[in-house]
Formats: structure tokens, C-alpha cells, sequence
């Protein structure tokens, strides 16, 4: 699952779960947030406030009051699990296969992939190289296209704990998105 604050979101593994709260494993420290909200794989989302963190765990309380942990561990969908997204705003180059190199913006960001909106549109099937401050650089394909937004699979997917580092560090400013570059999102 993720948690998601007004810091930011971040990715952690449920390791114990009661009626009245969860125990998450934790890649980093947690960023000081009074509340939570935990979304799972399917997109069920349950505000939580922190109650402890010691040795890359953390526990916290449902704040609206016991929930039915069978209902939360099935994370019961009609439709294909995918892997969670982050929602991360963050100024990228993208270089294509004849090495011309634009100015694209990320959106979201998984294991497995990224949200990319950049002008004017790649070709589904096109390969492309990205790169931004702090970002691994990452060869990907373009999987799906609509408008200006562009769906990306990397060749080489984020380990769940590189990914979580990645996406902590990236969020709590440990690299910095040069001024001006942080347009809204897209509208999907």
C-alpha cells in the first residue's frame, strides 16, 4: 500500500493489521504528518493517524474508528491488480530513439512505470530514455497515449524498496525541482 499525507506519498507493506489498527513497514523515517490515509492496491483508502515508529515500522490507529480487517486484507477488485502509483510531479528530459531530447513532466511513478505528459505526443511503441535530477535514468516503451498524456513501461523495473527511498527523498527535498517547473496535473 501507500501513505498519503499533505507531505506526500510514500510506500510501505502492511505487516499486521486488528479492527482498530495496522502495523506498516516502513523504507524511511516517516515524514511528520498528524494523518494518513492508507490507500491499498485497489484504491480503498482508510485515514490513519501515526501512533509509533521504531526500526523501519511504524503503527498506526484508525482515526474513524474500527474497520472489518477481512474487508481490508481481501482488496476485492473486478479488475487486474496493478502495481501502485505515486503521485509525483517532477520535471524530466526525454530522449527518443533518434536522440532528440524535450522537456516532459512525470506524474506518477511506479515499479513498473510512469505518467508522462509532454508536448507534442510520442508514438505508441516508441522507445525513450529518461532522465531528471535525483531520478535514475530509465529506458522505457510507450504503452498507451492519450492527448499530451503518455503511459510509459520501464525495460528495467524499481525494486519496491529502491523505489520507496527514491520516492522519499524526491518528495522531502533532498533533490529540488528547479523553480517554475511543477505545472498541474493532467487531466486523465
Amino acid at each position: 500500500g501507500k501513505l498519503v499525507s499533505d507531505a506526500g506519498e510514500y510506500l510501505c507493506i502492511l505487516r499486521d493489521a486488528s479492527s482498530t489498527g495496522i502495523k506498516a513497514r516502513l523504507f524511511h523515517e516517516l515524514p511528520a504528518a498528524p494523518r494518513f490515509e492508507l490507500e491499498l492496491g485497489n484504491g480503498d483508502r482508510y485515514a490513519v493517524e501515526p501512533v509509533w515508529q521504531s526500526e523501519g515500522h511504524a503503527g498506526f490507529r484508525f482515526a474513524e474508528g474500527p474497520v472489518d480487517v477481512h474487508e481490508l486484507m481481501d482488496e476485492g477488485t473486478p479488475f487486474p491488480k496493478r502495481s501502485i502509483r505515486l503521485r509525483l510531479v517532477l520535471p524530466v528530459m526525454v530522449t527518443d530513439d533518434a536522440g532528440l531530447s524535450r522537456a516532459g513532466q512525470l506524474q506518477d511513478l511506479s515499479q513498473q512505470g510512469a505518467l508522462l505528459v509532454m508536448e507534442p505526443g510520442l508514438a505508441l511503441g516508441q522507445q525513450v530514455r529518461i532522465a531528471a535530477p535525483g531520478l535514475p535514468e530509465r529506458h522505457a516503451r510507450v504503452r498507451w497515449r492519450r492527448r499530451t498524456a503518455h503511459g510509459l513501461v520501464f525495460q528495467e523495473a524499481f525494486r519496491l524498496d529502491e523505489l520507496a527511498v527514491l520516492a522519499h527523498r524526491l518528495q522531502t527535498g533532498a533533490v529540488r525541482v528547479p523553480a517554475g517547473q511543477t505545472p498541474s496535473r493532467v487531466n486523465q
